[in-house]
């Protein structure tokens, strides 16, 4: 059996929850970099129908408005 005393104990028993909440905060740190929404004007979108703006995800050409479920199409400007 394994002889450990109560300061080695407490000290074994802190380590294992100041371990398990970095993980748990590294993972959100995580999880926030990769589902992060930056706002661009290259992101909204406007609807001809209902004019509602909103956000798309990137490189989407065709999606559909969350109001009125019309499809909407975006268009880049060419400036020449």
């Amino acid at each position: 059996m394994i002889k450990l005393d109560f300061a080695e104990g407490l000290f074994v028993y802190f380590l294992f929850w100041f371990l398990t909440l970095t993980i748990l905060w590294i993972r959100e740190v995580w999880r926030g970099k990769v589902n992060d929404w930056s706002l661009s004007n290259s992101r909204l979108f406007h609807c001809d129908n209902c004019h509602y703006a909103f956000l798309v995800k990137d490189n989407a050409n065709i999606t559909r408005c969350p109001r009125c479920n019309s499809m909407c199409i975006f268009r880049k400007n060419r400036n020449f």
